[in-house]
């Protein structure tokens, strides 16, 4: 089996959604893992999200590389694609700076640096010391009241380490939205967003046949360094990543 891992920045906020019924104050919340609670995309969107572009991108001889990639259904029949998309795990958020010489500092837990070493090692055989540098202490700089004493360098970004406990205290942004209906204001609603600026991971694996590392391949020189839409309201802007080849 080969892989190779991309790196997601977003460009603008994010909402994947969870699609759940919520009857608190936020009525669309963003997917999030189970088990950490950390901000995530599904393996499923990560998957549409570069279908979709493929879609757009690709001039027509080139398109049958997308059911070969992704699968496809046609008149009743289902051909599974040749590639296998993990979900995209979040790395590292933005948060505001109280203190410090920037408007904000990417934050992040032990816990998800760990995962993030986790696979590096178990796909691409490298150690947690070739991925992740050793912490740096800092001075001066503080987040939401939070003072940041360490930090670490991570797929090219600085990111400081929080508890648990105080990563918590971190909340995603809540956006006001406004359902109109001939131009008149009908219902307030609120909407949870991944910042801009916040930093995930996903893998995609293949097979060791020629074929499908071609298709591997042909998959990382079409996204490499282009901006992908994850997740929903594309139309007024949300969801522009970055994507970046990062392990292979």
């Amino acid at each position: 089996m080969v892989a190779i891992m991309f790196k997601i920045k977003c460009i603008t906020n994010m909402h994947v959604g969870a699609g759940d019924i919520n009857y608190n104050l936020i009525d669309n919340e963003v997917e999030r893992d189970p088990i950490t609670r950390y901000p995530v995309i599904h393996a499923s969107g990560v998957k549409g999200a570069l279908r979709e572009y493929f879609s757009r991108e690709f001039v027509e001889e080139e398109k049958r590389y997308i059911d070969d990639i992704f699968g496809s259904e046609k008149q009743g029949q289902t051909t599974v694609g040749k590639l296998r998309f993990m979900e995209a795990s979040m790395l590292a958020i933005p948060a505001r700076a109280s203190d410090g010489d920037c408007a904000y500092y990417l934050v992040s837990t032990q816990e998800a640096l760990n995962k993030y070493a986790e696979t590096i090692e178990v796909f691409y055989k490298k150690t947690k010391k070739e991925c992740i540098s050793k912490p740096n202490l800092v001075n001066g700089r503080s987040v939401e009241g939070i003072l940041l004493n360490e930090s670490v360098q991570a797929l090219g970004e600085e990111i400081h380490i929080l508890s648990e406990k105080d990563f918590k205290k971190i909340s995603l942004p809540v956006v006001a939205r406004n359902k109109l209906e001939n131009g008149i204001s009908k219902n307030l609603w609120y909407e949870e967003v991944v910042p801009h600026q916040s930093v995930f991971y996903f893998s995609v694996l293949a097979n060791h046949t020629n074929e499908d590392q071609k298709l591997l391949n042909k998959l990382k020189d079409t996204v490499n360094n282009q901006v992908v839409q994850f997740g929903a309201n594309a139309s007024i802007g949300y969801g522009l990543c970055k994507i970046t080849v990062a392990e292979e």
